[in-house]
């Protein structure tokens, strides 16, 4: 038998004293079944969760565990010093219905962007909290499919085409002490995990899955935090695997996107494994290293800026070491429509081998060149038979450094490289032996 102690909390009302007892388990373990969840499947188990969560919140900390079952569920709101618990065979499933999720302005930095035809709802939700943990080797499950398939091809349809979608599926704003380690985290009908504005954040041991045609479902979207791991992943996404962002205009405090380490993660996707830009802030202070990429459209991206409207985000002091790739295109590297003050600078490429298929453009602008670029140790192959292209086209640098930089075909290293490197309007370039 489960033995419980009463804590009680005295609440004053319009002048009244009213008493209540919260039951609080001895070891702080709060069992959503308890409060009335089902994990059928098919019960919505939205408001039995909040419950749990508020209960541990009231208690002054606890573990809300949800045991073995499907529970169905709409927006549930993380509180300070609870851990989201999902055990072994069990799965939080998201609600195929509206009205189970949260108002578009639910908080004053939540934002719906239109161009993505989403809603601006989410699944999981910690707004300025602290030590809010997710765990478990339970699942968290989306429900992509009832958003986004259509029926007769058994595909997910355009984005201008869906009726209503959430937004992001774990959405952390604001918050501090975060953990997330050992969960999947699957069928995200839009992008999977997103921190804005976080600070102290360890993401760990997590698998992210999504189908290929998932329109922006990217795996870890990071915007605006600080001081944060991610490692030993696993992504499988629609769209970006991991990005460093920095859209600071939603926040109440504006922060950098500063001091970020990605290791030890293998990334798949349509798109790119890795972008690193978007936003009017700065991202600065990051490494990236130990990183397989497979099956995937561009291994690392650069863009500071997608919109004529945005001045573009400043990028500078990112490091890329010990990395393996079998890609389309390795690198790109673009300004876009950034303005002249806005800089991309010091970035290096280190220790990174794999396949190639196409040309990775690395580019400034004429009136605002990219500054200190360095690759290093860097051997791509193409596959056999390939006609010869530029493996590298450079321009508008102002800095280059291409040390022991080597582009063969697949089984032919030793042979003189038909692949060649193009280099236009880049001044202070020093080329070791390589190319």
């Amino acid at each position: 038998m489960q033995r419980y102690t009463i804590s009680f909390i005295f609440v004053t009302l319009l002048s009244s004293a009213t008493l209540s007892a919260v039951e609080v388990p001895k070891d702080h373990v709060f069992n959503v079944r308890n409060f009335g969840a089902v994990g059928d499947g098919v019960t919505k188990d939205t408001a039995a969760i909040q419950k749990a969560i508020d209960a541990a919140a009231e208690a002054g900390g606890g573990r809300v565990v949800l045991p073995p079952g499907t529970y169905l569920s709409g927006t549930i709101y993380l509180k300070s010093n609870t851990e989201l618990h999902i055990s072994a065979g069990a799965i939080l499933f998201g609600s195929p219905d509206k009205e189970d999720y949260n108002a578009p302005d639910f908080c004053p930095q939540n934002r719906v962007f239109t161009r993505d035809f989403m809603s601006g709802a989410h699944l999981v939700v910690a707004v300025e909290q602290n030590n809010v943990t997710i765990s478990g080797r339970g699942r968290i499950d989306g429900n992509g499919k009832a958003f986004l398939n259509d029926p007769e091809s058994d595909r997910f349809v355009p984005k201008n085409k869906v009726v209503w979608r959430p937004a992001q599926m774990l959405f952390l704003c604001e918050s501090t002490n975060i953990t997330i380690r050992d969960v999947e985290l699957f069928n995200s009908p839009y992008w999977t995990c997103f921190l804005h504005g976080c600070e102290d954040f360890l993401i760990d041991v997590v698998r992210i899955k999504n189908r290929m045609d998932t329109a922006n479902g990217d795996g870890i979207d990071v915007d605006c935090c600080q001081r944060g791991i991610i490692s030993n992943c696993l992504i499988e996404s629609g769209d970006d695997c991991i990005t460093l962002r920095a859209n600071e205009e939603p926040l109440k405090k504006k922060r950098l996107c500063e001091f970020i380490t990605i290791t030890n993660c293998v990334l798949k996707t349509s798109c790119q494994a890795v972008r690193v830009g978007v936003g009017t802030g700065k991202i600065r202070h990051c490494t990236f290293s130990n990183l397989a990429i497979h099956e995937t459209n561009v291994g690392l991206n650069f863009h500071s800026s997608y919109s004529p409207n945005s001045p573009g985000t400043t990028i500078e002091n990112i490091r890329f070491e010990n990395i393996v790739m079998d890609v389309r295109v390795p690198f790109t590297m673009t300004l876009g429509y950034a303005a002249p003050e806005t800089k991309v600078r010091n970035v290096y490429f280190r220790g990174i081998s794999g396949i190639a298929r196409a040309t990775s453009p690395i580019s400034g602008k004429a009136d605002n060149k990219l500054i200190n670029i360095s690759f290093a140790d860097i051997s791509l192959s193409v596959p056999n038979g390939t006609k010869p292209f530029d493996a590298f086209r450079f321009s508008h640098i102002d800095g280059l450094e291409l040390d022991k930089v080597k582009i063969t075909e697949w089984d032919k290293p030793n042979q003189k490289s038909v692949f060649g490197t193009a280099l236009d309007d880049v001044e202070n370039c020093i080329v070791l032996p390589g190319l």
